[in-house]
């Protein structure tokens, strides 16, 4: 009774079909499609506003606290999103990144604090004039600086330091913190050089600080480019590209607090860093469902292989029964073949069940009976898929098992021979592996049919659509087995 064992055409799944961590997936088509139409769009709508963007609007009271609220509330989110992330999947590039997004929240909190006009006439901490403008600077400088050190310290190895990931959270956080308030009470004393003579008119230092701030930007921007792979580093580039219009608008010219373009670049970051974190909480949820559908895959391939296995198991032990003279010899001959089918497996596995290498197969075949005289190996390098790789292995099984029993195994001088060799056959090949035998006690011309024999005469055939040639010589046994490879 032959049993149907392929598994070839089933998908093996494998641990890196799906990335442990919503940062670390590359971006793919759509991914980067999404990003560019964004980019587009806020491109397009730059250049439609450019030429009204310097026209005065006056104060609105209410923009900055309501923007910069929803600002910070979307930075410390997105920190919070990439610290679970590292907890997961501990790489310091996450770390920094992180620190960068818990800067930007902390630094919107205080610029509208410190900001004119946010609160009626009043600042509730440093003067009017420079206290926001450098808290800005330093918010703008802060945050592109963890980019950079986000994008050179990608691909590193993973934490290696020894302490956990949450003593790494806090201490990162703690020094964020530390260094937040350091730069707010260096920006508020007043040791700085003013940057505004008036609510409006800025002095020349704010363009040379402007400068500075935006060629930061920039280097971080082509540093992500150059180095982008991931979706997270897709968005961003959109983050820092969002950001541009207000630093290019800040550096070219003096006047521009409360005109079109200021209010319009204020909406830019605000959609942009709103949109990273809409962007990493859907993808999120797109990656569980992608693993919820991988897992019912994975249940039903394990189901269906175990289903396999246990029918072959059955067949193995009904056609051992019918040809055994004894329960001993029934116990053994069952033993040998489950473990036979188990050797398979073990290659399968070690593969994901993608291909086994057929001398790595005939080895293991081999193992139980072979010294360091008596077995021959020799032939090209054969991958087989898992169909060929289990049914060549139950024949091979066989064979080992005769020649151990009665054949060129069963005595020392015995040898045995097992070649193979690859025959082009169109846009395919077929394998010729041949098993020859000298040496052994003399073997009668013609041998009795029994399940061992058939199974070597039938399986090939059946399972793999091959040939097999067995032929009970005086010199001992030889057999010759030619099957299409499914693997180039």
């Amino acid at each position: 009774m032959l049993q149907k064992t392929s598994m070839g055409d089933q998908r093996a799944w494998s641990h890196d079909d799906l990335a442990t961590s919503i940062t670390a997936i590359p971006a793919n088509a759509r991914q980067r499609k999404v990003a560019l139409g964004v980019f587009i769009f806020l491109v397009v709508i730059a250049a439609v506003n450019a030429p009204v963007s310097l026209i005065p609007l006056g104060p609105a009271h209410s923009f900055i606290p309501v923007v910069q609220a929803i600002m910070c509330t979307a930075n410390l989110l997105t920190a919070v999103f990439l610290l679970v992330q590292y907890s997961l999947y501990p790489q310091h590039a996450l770390l920094a990144l992180a620190g960068g997004f818990v800067f930007s929240g902390l630094f919107a909190l205080l610029h509208t604090l410190a900001f004119p006009s946010a609160h009626a006439s009043a600042v509730l901490f440093g003067d009017k004039l420079s206290s926001s403008t450098w808290l800005f600077v330093f918010w703008q400088t802060t945050f592109p600086l963890s980019v950079i050190i986000y994008a050179l310290s990608k691909g590193k190895p993973l934490n290696s330091s020894g302490r956990s990931t949450s003593v790494e959270i806090g201490v990162t956080i703690a020094c964020v913190v530390m260094v937040t308030g350091a730069l707010t009470w260096v920006a508020t004393v007043g040791y700085l050089p003013p940057l505004h003579h008036t609510l409006i008119q800025r002095t020349p230092l704010a363009l040379h600080v402007e400068a500075f701030v935006m060629l930061l930007n920039a280097m971080a921007l082509a540093l992500l480019f150059a180095r982008r792979y991931t979706l997270l580093d897709q968005w961003l580039m959109v983050t820092l590209v969002a950001w541009l219009p207000h630093l290019v608008l800040g550096s070219l010219f003096i006047s521009i607090r409360f005109s079109e373009g200021w209010y319009l670049a204020r909406v830019y970051a605000l959609f942009a860093g709103s949109s990273l974190l809409v962007v990493l909480l859907t993808e999120t949820l797109l990656l569980h469902r992608r693993y919820e559908q991988h897992l019912r895959e994975l249940i039903a391939e394990l189901d269906h292989r175990v289903k396999n296995v246990l029918a072959q198991v059955d067949g193995a032990v009904t056609s051992t029964g019918e040809d055994s003279r004894s329960i001993k010899d029934f116990i053994r001959s069952v033993r040998g073949r489950i473990q036979s089918m188990a050797a398979a497996h073990t290659l399968l596995s070690e593969s994901s069940w993608h291909s086994v290498a057929l001398d790595n197969l005939v080895l293991a075949e081999l193992a139980p009976y072979a010294t360091d005289t008596n077995v021959k190996i020799t032939g090209t390098d054969v991958m087989l898929s898992s169909a060929e790789t289990q049914a060549l292995a139950k024949v091979l099984h066989e064979l080992a098992t005769n020649a151990a029993k009665y054949g060129a195994l069963s005595i020392p001088r015995g040898e045995v021979s097992v070649s193979w060799d690859r025959k082009p056959n169109g846009q395919k090949a077929t394998l010729i592996l041949e098993w020859c035998e000298l040496g052994g006690p003399p073997v009668a011309s013609k041998s009795q049919s029994s399940y061992g024999t058939d199974l070597i005469r039938n399986l090939i055939p059946h399972e793999l659509g091959g040939t097999v040639d067995l032929a009970f010589v005086k010199e001992g046994v030889n057999c010759r087995i030619e099957f299409p490879l499914t693997q180039a």
